[in-house]
């Protein structure tokens, strides 16, 4: 172990205490020995810009159209872009909004002239499916 790693070791009593306090079971480590690596405050990552390796089954065709996407010019790597899919499914989910869009959706909404030519748009659309 390097004079960096810190372990801590939780008891049963210990978890039944988190357990009593309210503690999601989730966050509820387990009994045993838990060994962590300290790290500066300058190498300190959020979720959201740290990589973790993982071993995930997906189906072929799935990856195929992703390489397919990925050998086009200019196009990100394959893994990064099922990663942006990925997140935008989870930010769906979560009901995250994107800020920008929400401010152009905003500013947009207090148009008179944007309201008064999406009005005539859907008319069109309307009479079109008549």
């Amino acid at each position: 172990m390097a004079n960096k790693d810190i372990v801590i070791e939780y008891t049963e009593a210990d978890v039944a205490k988190m357990r009593a306090e309210g503690i999601e079971e989730d966050a509820i480590p387990s009994v045993g020995k838990h060994e962590f690596k300290r790290v500066s405050p300058d190498r300190v990552f959020s979720r959201k810009n740290s990589k973790m390796r993982i071993n995930i089954f997906l189906d072929s065709d799935i990856i195929h159209h992703f390489r397919e996407r990925a050998a086009k010019p200019n196009a990100a790597p394959y893994q990064t872009q099922i990663n942006a899919e990925l997140r935008a499914v989870m930010e769906r989910d979560l009901g995250v909004k994107d800020p920008y869009v929400g401010a152009i959706g905003e500013e947009l909404l207090e148009s008179e002239e944007f309201i008064s030519k999406l009005s005539k748009k859907l008319k069109q659309k309307k009479l079109q499916r008549a």
